[in-house]
């Protein structure tokens, strides 16, 4: 799939801030909202993603305009004069009249060589007595040829702009590529965090009733005289705190949807999400040696860095050619005909052709040429810097799929320690419930029992989050963009 998120979003999500915080029991409408749904509508509506494109678009008008030097071009030029002068001289003219209309068609080949064709038209008419054609019409064509014989010299040279454009188009595009698969991993990383906010504050309400049961048993206790009324305070306390806990999960709702709406370039700001998928807990077994290759031979970002060294490279090689001095062969050849009447002209231009030609050697070369040595030192440290630049990506790709993959590994580990922690916690609270009954444990027992039962929930939950979170950031490190089915 051909296909970032930043600065350009925060202006926009400034201004929808004001309605953007939605609570969870607001009167707004609920949307379900799947992972795939997600990752889809952001590939498509990203602004971040989008300025990436026009980034494609300029390199390939920079492609454009490289080859431009290999246009053809056409020319013409059509004009007429009189004057008026004193006479300066017997038989000297009065009155003079020129005219002309010129078309010529100009090209340079991938080889250097310039090639120019002309067809040249003139007339003049005058009151002079001492011309012997009065009026004169010329007719002819010419043509010109300019070849390279130093500096840009063979095609190699010639063309390594263009190559320098296309290759930095090529990676402009892996460029998009990476972008759309590090968008991907973010948008599931912010859906797993939704999914995480809701499935917290389930928990949150849990907790809720499980102190609001104890609050009620606590009171019957008292009106049986089985407590002393001062019991009452503890879980009146702790209801009051679990109630803010519920508040606070709420608002870890809408923080955790406006982000994702960001990503997804939303304009449902007023309408709630309701994510529908449960992160998978399957385990999954990595080989990290199988894992890096693939990352070091899929990631378009690693494909796009190469492209630019090789871009690079061709500048500098320019920009080597142009310490050279300017030596050009040149030639010419004109062919025309020349009488009273441009019919007559024509006519001469076949019959009795007037012929010239010429052939010259130009030579160019700068004593000092500051400009040019500057721009190969400017050149070659492009270059070095595009080759550094790969051997640092190179060295975080290494590094990222480590990390990773031991993420990966450890959030296994994880959610099967938290799936022990809150069994445990939950015997531990059906426990202590069953002696506060008999009238052997405290409230304050209970209460604890059940704040650790309430946390290794939402821990369990947490790190089956951070599993699939972990999953996504392995697909991103390796430039791959997978959707479920």
């Amino acid at each position: 799939m051909n296909y970032r998120i930043l600065s350009q979003l925060c202006l926009g999500a400034a201004l929808l801030l004001p309605f953007a915080a939605a609570p969870v029991n607001g009167a707004e409408a609920t949307q379900p909202l799947t992972l795939k749904q997600a990752v889809e509508r952001a590939l498509q509506n990203n602004l971040n993603l989008k300025l990436t494109l026009e980034d494609t678009e300029i390199a390939g008008g920079n492609v454009d305009i490289a080859q431009s030097r290999f246009d053809k071009n056409i020319t013409a030029q059509a004009g007429y004069e009189s004057q008026e002068a004193t006479q300066l001289m017997i038989g000297g003219a009065e009155q003079e009249d020129t005219g002309n209309f010129n078309l010529n068609l100009a090209k340079r080949f991938t080889t250097g060589t310039e090639f120019q064709f002309g067809w040249q038209n003139n007339s003049y008419d005058s009151d002079s007595t001492a011309m012997i054609l009065n009026p004169v019409y010329t007719s002819g064509l010419n043509m010109g040829l300019a070849q390279p014989l130093l500096r840009g010299w063979g095609s190699d040279i010639q063309t390594a702009a263009v190559q320098a454009a296309e290759k930095n188009y090529d990676a402009s595009s892996y460029q998009v590529d990476s972008t759309a698969a590090d968008l991907a991993a973010e948008v599931k990383t912010g859906y797993w965090n939704l999914v995480f906010a809701w499935q917290d504050i389930s928990v949150k309400k849990l907790s809720l009733e499980l102190a609001q049961k104890l609050l009620g048993e606590t009171e019957a206790k008292i009106s049986a005289g089985k407590l002393a009324q001062v019991e009452v305070y503890q879980p009146q306390s702790e209801v009051a705190r679990r109630e803010e806990d519920l508040i606070g999960a709420e608002r870890a709702i809408g923080t955790a949807e406006d982000n994702l709406k960001l990503l997804m370039n939303s304009g449902d700001w007023l309408i709630q999400y309701e994510p529908t998928d449960s992160p998978l807990t399957t385990p999954v077994t990595l080989e990290p040696f199988s894992v890096l290759n693939n990352a070091l031979e899929n990631r378009p970002d690693l494909k796009a860095t190469e492209l630019a060294i090789q871009a690079a490279r061709l500048d500098e090689m320019i920009a080597e050619d142009n310490l050279r001095p300017e030596l050009n062969l040149s030639g010419g050849l004109a062919y025309g005909g020349t009488d009273d009447g441009y019919s007559e002209a024509i006519s001469a231009s076949i019959d009795d052709p007037d012929l010239g030609w010429q052939v010259g050697l130009n030579f160019t070369h700068s004593l000092d040429n500051s400009m040019a040595r500057g721009r190969l030192r400017q050149a070659k440290a492009n270059h070095s810097k595009a080759r550094t630049n790969l051997q640092l990506l190179k060295l975080q790709i290494t590094k990222s799929v480590r990390t990773t993959v031991r993420d990966v590994e450890l959030a296994i580990k994880a959610m099967e320690a938290t799936r022990k922690t809150s069994l445990a916690t939950k015997k531990r609270l059906e426990a202590e419930e069953a002696k506060f009954e008999a009238g052997r444990s405290t409230t304050l027992d209970v209460l604890a029992a059940q704040e650790a039962y309430s946390q290794a929930l939402s821990q369990e939950n947490r790190t089956a989050i951070v599993y699939v979170q972990s999953l996504a950031e392995l697909d991103r490190i390796q430039g791959l963009i997978s959707l479920p089915e």
